[in-house]
């Protein structure tokens, strides 16, 4: 009714931007409170996430949001406030450490809860949100259940809504859920999932490194979510731009290089030049480049004598984590039928370990096996319509 008083309660969530903080204001929202979000700037060096809280605010329609500058890099002590390299691993399925990495930043979910508590007593509100889990994290000591209840004692003996017997109540509803509960969670609340950030070095077009600590986590979790729903779409886009192709290739080809060794400047942008992306959950988690580029048949084999192969696959490659689903399976035959309604073949050089994935899609190995400097082995492989 119009001009009704509005009851509801108000909850100040911390909201960095990752999938964690966005499920928790996600949370709090369902459970009937106004929300007040508060991001802190704090000199970080993924600064991305600050775009990716903004996107989360406008997409649950947040009642406030408060971005607060608070130079953390003055103090240091942390890679993601300073030159300290953020550790990653050589593969996406490698193990996260137990130990207190160097991404842990001193005191940071006190300070910032502290900033959180400090806003709630002004705007009035007794509720705090934060997306601290005790199970997948990265082992940082504020993230346990025993600083979660020690801080909440702490609110109530330095404020004065808290001497004064109004209390404070801290909600942190992930702190015993796995990765994997979480992003179901996100997906249940319809939080924006893919709009959330959870990387400590992102690239420059702001995707996911895919090998730091919080990238295995989030890749792991969601690997799992797909496996354990065969049914999430599965979307395969043709024609799509090259920008949206160069992060997987990176991640899956390019991992540990500059990332603009994923970049085909040379080919990427031409007019027949054709990339694809399939997508799980909305996700680009695979991709492949075709090009216009013509090889002659060999000497030998099954294609010889015959019309030159006019067709490059390049750059194909799916996360992983999602290998075994089929989506490289649908790569290649959307590659194939292109390639069919052009009247033509395909061929690539393809890397020793993928050839197995090639010769099950009716590919033929031609000549004799080279060395591709800095990349290894790989053999010419070509495919022809029947």
């Amino acid at each position: 009714m119009e001009g009704q008083e509005d009851t509801r309660k108000t909850a100040v969530v911390l909201l960095s931007g990752g999938l964690d903080s966005a499920t928790v204001a996600a949370w709090l929202q369902h459970q009937g409170y106004r929300v007040v979000a508060l991001t802190v700037d704090y000199g970080q060096r993924h600064r991305v996430e600050l775009q990716a809280a903004n996107k989360v605010v406008q997409a649950l329609a947040l009642e406030e949001h408060l971005l607060m500058p608070l130079d953390l890099r003055a103090i240091g002590g942390s890679a993601l406030t300073s030159a300290l390299e953020v550790p990653k691993a050589g593969q996406a399925s490698a193990p996260v450490a137990a130990d207190i990495p160097v991404t842990y930043v001193p005191a940071r979910n006190t300070i910032f809860l502290s900033l959180a508590l400090a806003l709630a007593e002004a705007r009035g509100a007794h509720d705090l949100g934060i997306g601290v889990n005790a199970l997948d994290y990265s082992g940082y000591p504020d993230c346990r259940p025993d600083f979660v209840a020690k801080f909440g004692e702490l609110a109530n003996l330095a404020t004065r809504e808290g001497v004064e017997g109004r209390p404070f109540q801290l909600h942190t509803p992930l702190l015993e859920l796995s990765k994997e509960d979480i992003l179901q969670l996100a997906f249940d609340l319809g939080v924006p999932v893919d709009d959330t950030l959870s990387c400590y070095d992102p690239t420059e077009l702001a995707e996911p490194c895919g090998l730091c600590d919080a990238c295995r986590l989030r890749l792991a979790a969601e690997a799992s979510w797909s496996a354990a729903h065969p049914a999430a779409a599965i979307e395969l886009q043709r024609g799509v731009e090259p920008t949206l192709v160069w992060p997987p290739r990176h991640r899956n080809l390019r991992a540990g290089e500059p990332f603009a060794k994923a970049r085909y400047d040379e080919v990427d942008f031409l007019h027949d030049t054709l990339h694809y992306a399939i997508r799980l959950g909305g996700k680009v988690v695979g991709c492949a480049t075709l090009l216009r580029e013509s090889r002659e048949a060999d000497s030998s084999g099954p294609y010889a004598g015959g019309p030159a192969h006019g067709i490059r696959l390049r750059g194909m490659a799916v996360d992983p984590q999602y290998r075994g689903l089929g989506l490289g399976r649908q790569l290649m035959e959307a590659c194939q039928a292109e390639a069919t309604r052009q009247q033509t073949g395909l061929w690539c050089n393809a890397r020793v370990g993928a050839i197995p994935h090639y010769m099950a899609c009716g590919y033929q190995r031609v000549g004799e096996e080279f060395d591709m400097p800095g990349i290894g082995a790989h053999y010419v492989l070509e495919w022809r319509p029947t």
